[in-house]
């Protein structure tokens, strides 16, 4: 049997979840500090913890360093660096934005750079210009299959 107090909380789980712009916007304003976050909000710390457990089931701090690294992912397929994204989502340094992005999506945020294709493409045809000019023949050779990235980022043949 569904009663009243299952309806309102139906309803205000709802609402809430249908805020989540509105909670990005605040969090953005509080530049993704959780007190700020509360104050701006004019409840406590712990109300506003008790109430992402049971709408969102996950921490303000969760919710907030996901939200920071889904729009770092953003900025740096726009074209940002890394140090540049780090700055803009008040991050304290770039390698601690590279930490908490490697956390949350499992890869380096540059990954998601829009020149990062183009890079691999012109890797792959210095590989094989070297191979040519090594050779001097380019008829049926194959291209050199590219291995993997070494610290410095560039790539390596097999």
């Amino acid at each position: 049997m569904i009663t009243r107090k299952d309806e309102v909380e139906a309803e205000n789980s709802a609402g809430f979840v249908a805020r989540v712009r509105e909670w990005e916007r605040v969090a953005r304003e509080a530049h993704f500090k959780l007190t700020k976050m509360a104050a701006l909000c004019s409840i406590s710390e712990r109300q506003l913890e008790r109430m992402f457990k049971r709408y969102l089931n996950c921490t303000p701090s969760q919710w907030l360093r996901e939200l920071q690294c889904r729009l770092a992912r953003d900025l740096v397929a726009q074209g940002y660096t890394s140090k540049a994204a780090a700055a803009e989502l008040k991050f304290a340094t770039d390698a601690h934005f590279c930490r908490e992005f490697k956390k949350v999506f499992g890869t380096s945020p540059q990954t998601f750079a829009p020149n990062r294709l183009a890079y691999l493409s012109l890797a792959g045809l210095d590989l094989l210009g070297r191979a040519v000019r090594e050779t001097g023949e380019l008829g049926a050779m194959e291209a050199p299959r590219l291995q993997g990235t070494g610290s410095n980022g560039r790539l390596y043949a097999a």
